[in-house]
């Protein structure tokens, strides 16, 4: 299939960028895909996106962008991207704060463990401005990242004065073997090739090495009732490939990972709550990618305003211990909320015998 559409734009902001990296493309052609896991093609349409559609494979339940927007459009985007990256002050509150910290930490303290390695090598895919690799080097890692944006691997790098390299996972020089634990933190997602990321991955890691992987569930309770109105969904230029616990297990399992921890956590309750007031007041408004970023930036607004609420009235504490407690029940495969939640967390050890299934 090749058809092409036409995205007009007249800025060029973060807004633009989640429409198609400006309007310097033009054209946009779509092309067919098989699935990014298995390469099979036996799959089931889930709802329609702007441009192409979000379909699930029936081999190994990966879901999908397909058609989506051709590989040279999309490299093209990211390499667009890298040289437009901003650092603001912004995002850098939003990367360092104490919420944004402590989240990082609580990852450390599940993969604590699982650690058998002497050293403590870490390497972070997608680094940004560093601010997972900050808090790792206070823990005592030897903290080492990649990232593509420009901006973000020079502030990381010059600002905090730590060892990152404007790279990809697909074009990285690290040494193979070099590294005792990796993490991808919301990345994979946003990959071609997750199965070649996740084959580089395995090379970067000594034997029994740790991999922290998260990313967006498709099986989240938001996607179930509301499909496309889902900001995470309908990001089709950003947001290609999605997995649930079953799809993202079976990749890491073909790349010779033994997966030792589960996880399913988050929920946007503002977010569904105001989706199921739209639509029950009829006034939904039809989906969109500017919608979608507009969801995402309401959603943000939203969790720092009812942390704030929460703070002053002294909730906070307790609100925090039982989201502990429902992201037990969302990774629970007995409890009736199972994978109801937003975001999968996955920690896999690196057999020794290696043995890859695909790819």
């Amino acid at each position: 299939m090749n058809r092409c559409v036409e995205l007009v734009s007249s800025q060029e902001d973060e807004k633009t960028l989640a429409v198609g990296a400006g309007s310097d493309l033009g054209r946009l052609q779509m092309e067919e895909v098989g699935c990014p896991l298995c390469g099979g093609n036996d799959t089931y349409w889930n709802f329609a996106l702007v441009l192409g559609q979000m379909v699930t494979c029936n081999q190994c339940d990966l879901s999908f962008v397909n058609p989506r927007i051709a590989s040279a459009v999309l490299n093209k985007k990211l390499d667009l991207w890298a040289e437009q990256d901003v650092v603001d002050q912004e995002r850098l509150a939003t990367s360092f704060s104490p919420d944004t910290q402590r989240y990082y930490r609580r990852f450390l303290t599940w993969l604590e463990p699982f650690v058998s390695t002497r050293q403590r090598r870490l390497v972070d895919v997608g680094c940004s401005t560093g601010g997972f690799l900050s808090v790792a080097a206070d823990d005592g890692w030897e903290a080492r990242g990649i990232e593509v944006g420009v901006a973000s691997a020079q502030y990381a790098k010059e600002t905090l004065g730590l060892c990152v390299k404007q790279q990809s996972i697909y074009t990285t020089d690290l040494e193979p073997s070099s590294a005792d634990l990796v993490s991808m933190i919301e990345v994979i997602e946003h990959l071609q090739d997750p199965v070649l990321a996740v084959k580089r991955v395995n090379q970067l890691l000594v034997p029994g090495g740790l991999l922290l992987i998260t990313t967006p569930n498709f099986d989240a309770l938001y996607r179930r009732l509301f499909a496309e109105r889902w900001w995470v969904v309908n990001c089709e230029d950003e947001h290609i490939v999605l997995f649930n616990m079953n799809s993202l297990v079976k990749l890491l399992e073909s790349q010779g990972f033994e997966v030792l921890l589960k996880r399913v956590q988050g929920m946007d309750v503002a977010g569904i709550f105001r989706e199921w007031r739209s639509r029950s007041e009829g006034s939904g408004v039809e989906s969109s990618p500017e919608t979608a970023l507009d969801g995402y930036y309401q959603a943000r607004t939203s969790k720092q305003r009812i942390k704030r609420l929460l703070r002053r009235s002294g909730l906070l504490w307790l609100v925090r211990q039982s989201l502990r407690l429902a992201t037990v029940l969302y990774s629970s495969r007995f409890s009736p909320v199972y994978a109801w939640g937003e975001q999968l967390v996955v920690v896999a050890r690196k057999r020794s015998d290696d043995q890859s299934v695909m790819g």
